[in-house]
């Protein structure tokens, strides 16, 4: 019974974007409204982008379609009429998952801002069970940091490279501004009491996995990791331990780092609220300290100490794969495979924030060929030229 009705759902869903898409091709369209979305609302490319033409002197209408709307923004839910009206009146739409693609049609701009670029294997170089981005139309922007990554998108969304542009990601333009210590006043934290500041932030994995000892990333990926040695580690070198996981981890990682000295758990929701994501921390931290995920190539603009915790890697490999390979290559820092490794490695990084600087050049190049606060405004004049066309 619950698979029919699931069925009726997804029927019924289909039917309405069709119905919409239908009324969406004969509505005008103003060239001053302009849609938002994002997933977690309120974040990543959209939100640094909606901010860089929030400051403009230009007379636009920047809406928001969100899951839950707030007060100090124009938002609306995709469900609300008023949100409807709005996304089928807009001239441009801008994304970091796709949203809205399904009912968008080609006399609306869409720039698909995505929300990183590929490192693990995605879209049609993994899962080929995927929806596809493939657009050829004058008015769909997907946008990459080089053409290395532009090749890479091309693969992964099986998408014409004309359609992919490198201009470098919103997101990134933050990293240029410097520590927002709006953060520390936020969690609450004094960072002159600390020397260093080190954000561990891993990719996402399963969640659904019971902890029988097999490795999960709120334990780092390290089967022989231990707390107590860990606390006493960070306080003897008076380092911050912030820690950035995906919503859907958070729940076990609060648990496991509760009343942990030295560690501070950045959650989404707080985050949300004030309107800031990762990337107002990223410039904070000294080290980075990931797996898999791709945000090492965003801390790459900084060049600073990159640590890759890599357990699992044949496995990882075998299982989800890369769209860039050999892992060793593109991945310009130590990789560590257990506790000590990793107590070592963190120490190096510590002493020589120099530690790996020639291999981080190396990828930086190939990964961002802009190296500036000016993504947005790229992105922007790309699509603006065609805004009343």
């Amino acid at each position: 019974m619950g698979q029919f009705t699931n069925d009726i759902v997804t029927k019924l869903s289909l039917g309405l974007r069709g119905i919409l898409r239908m009324i969406n091709r004969i509505i005008p369209k103003r060239d001053d409204l302009i849609i938002f979305t994002s997933i977690p609302d309120f974040s990543d490319n959209s939100l640094a982008l909606f901010e860089f033409m929030k400051s403009l002197d230009e007379n636009l209408e920047l809406v928001w379609i969100v899951n839950k709307p707030r007060d100090n923004i124009r938002a609306y839910t995709r469900y609300d009429v008023k949100g409807i009206l709005k996304i089928l009146r807009a001239r441009c739409i801008i994304s970091t998952h796709g949203n809205l693609r399904r009912v968008r049609v080609p006399s609306q701009i869409f720039v698909n801002l995505w929300h990183g670029m590929p490192f693990k294997a995605i879209g049609y170089t993994g899962n080929k069970n995927i929806i596809p981005f493939n657009f050829d139309d004058e008015n769909y922007y997907l946008i990459a940091t080089s053409t290395v990554m532009r090749n890479a998108l091309a693969a992964c969304f099986n998408q014409d490279p004309r359609r992919i542009y490198v201009t470098g990601q919103p997101r990134n333009d933050k990293l240029f501004e410097g520590c927002d210590k709006k953060i520390f006043k936020i969690l609450d934290i004094d960072p002159g009491a600390y020397e260093k500041i080190v954000l561990f932030a891993p990719t996402f994995r399963k969640t659904d996995v019971i902890d029988d000892g097999k490795v999960i990333s709120y334990k780092f990926n390290l089967p022989d990791f231990n707390r107590t040695k860990f606390r006493d580690f960070l306080k003897k070198h008076k380092i911050l331990f912030l820690v950035k996981f995906h919503p859907l981890e958070e729940k076990l990682a609060s648990e496991y780092f509760k009343e942990m000295d030295n560690v501070m758990l950045i959650k989404n929701k707080v985050l949300q609220e004030n309107l800031m994501d990762t990337y107002n921390i990223l410039p904070c931290a000294d080290i980075l300290v990931t797996d898999y995920s791709s945000i090492f190539f965003d801390f790459l603009l900084l060049d600073r100490p990159i640590i890759f915790v890599v357990s699992d890697l044949d496995e990882y490999r075998a299982k989800r794969g890369f769209v860039l390979e050999p892992f060793e290559f593109w991945t310009p820092g130590p990789k560590v495979k257990n506790f000590q490794e990793f107590f070592r490695e963190l120490e190096k990084s510590i002493d020589n924030p120099d530690y790996y600087k020639k291999e981080r050049k190396i990828i930086n190049d190939l990964i961002n060929y802009y190296k500036d606060e000016k993504s947005s405004q790229r992105i922007y004049r790309l699509f603006r030229a065609r805004i009343g066309e």
